[in-house]
């Protein structure tokens, strides 16, 4: 996935800017109820790319880390839901649909707290790169 942005401030290999162009917001009808026009992202400058603030640049993430990401936020805690539920009979044989339900919340709470820390962990490794200033 490919963006382009303009810098608006630079700390240390951290980029914050904001995406969109100027001239595309003034033909906009969102007009007031847009929040992409407010919305800063986050980039690393890896590259070592010299910017300043104000340059337009290019960001980009890989796709495949975009679905995994969305994948671990969504899919893994609905997963560990459904894991929590089928295995309350084999730990608990007798067990209503209730006590099914709520090991399967435990388990998504589980799901949810795993994804959390899986991606502050690998937070530097999910961040869009400055790939090129672009003129």
């Amino acid at each position: 996935m490919k963006e382009t942005g303009t810098v608006n401030r630079i700390e240390g290999e951290k980029v914050f800017l904001n995406c969109g162009s100027p001239s595309a917001c003034k033909g906009c009808a969102a007009g007031s109820f847009c929040k992409t026009r407010d919305r800063e992202i986050e980039a690393l400058n890896n590259r070592k790319i010299e910017i300043r603030t104000g340059d337009q640049v290019e960001i980009f993430l890989p796709p495949g880390r975009t679905v995994f990401s969305g994948f671990m936020v969504l899919i893994f805690p609905l997963l560990t839901f459904i894991l929590g539920y089928l295995a309350t009979p084999v730990f608990f044989p007798g067990s209503g649909e209730g006590v099914g339900t709520l090991f399967g919340l435990l388990g998504l709470a589980a799901g949810f707290v795993f994804s959390f820390f899986y991606n502050r962990l690998n937070r530097k490794k999910n961040f869009p790169e400055v790939v090129r200033k672009v003129s």
